[in-house]
C-alpha cells in the first residue's frame, strides 16, 4: 500500500478507505491509481471486475458509485456492470457555483443530459449553454466540456454516455 502511495501520489489513508469500501474515492484518485499499474482506467476497472468476479460470496444488493470532482460536485453511475453496457447513466449533483471536471472523451463518445432541477451552463469547447429545469442537451462528449450551476439552488442533472467512457 505505502508503494502504491507513493507511485500514485494518493494519500495512504485514502487508499485505505477505498479498500475497505468505507469510500470510493475521487475519478482523479482512480485514475492515478490505474497510471501506477500501468493501466488505463477502463483497463483498471476490467481488473477490479475480474478479481471481483472470482470472489466466492454472493454479490451484495447493488451499490452506487460516487464520484466527487470537489466540494460542491459529484457524479454517482446509476447502473452495475458498466463495461457490458452501451450507456452510462450517471446523476451529476451541483452545489450553487459547483462545476465538474474538463472533460473530453474519445472521438465518438455522446453525451445527452437532462436537467432535473436547478439551473447549469454546460461550456463545450468555446461554446455556452443555459439550461434549466426539465431541458435536454446531446452532443459530442469528445470536445472539452464541463457543467456548472450558476443557480443559487442546488442542480441535479441525468447525464448519459455512450459508449460506456470514463
Amino acid at each position: 500500500m505505502a508503494q502504491l502511495s507513493e507511485s500514485s501520489k494518493v494519500a495512504l489513508a485514502t487508499l485505505s478507505r477505498i479498500e475497505t469500501g468505507k469510500m470510493t474515492g475521487t475519478l482523479e484518485s482512480h485514475m492515478q491509481i490505474a497510471k501506477a499499474f500501468g493501466l488505463s482506467l477502463p483497463q483498471f476497472y476490467s481488473e477490479v471486475e475480474k478479481l471481483k468476479s472470482k470472489q466466492t460470496e454472493p454479490e451484495e444488493e447493488y451499490r452506487a458509485n460516487m464520484f466527487v470532482h470537489n466540494k460542491d460536485a459529484s457524479s454517482t453511475i446509476l447502473t452495475k456492470d458498466i463495461f457490458n453496457k452501451k450507456m452510462l447513466p450517471i446523476l451529476i449533483e451541483l452545489k450553487s457555483g459547483g462545476k465538474t471536471q474538463k472533460e473530453e472523451l474519445k472521438i465518438g463518445a455522446e453525451k445527452f443530459i437532462y436537467v432535473l432541477s436547478g439551473r447549469i451552463e454546460v461550456t463545450i469547447d468555446t461554446n455556452k449553454e443555459i439550461l434549466e429545469k426539465g431541458t435536454t442537451l446531446y452532443f459530442d462528449a469528445s470536445q472539452p466540456h464541463y457543467f456548472k450551476n450558476i443557480g443559487k439552488s442546488e442542480a441535479i442533472c441525468l447525464c448519459i454516455v455512450t459508449p460506456v467512457s470514463l
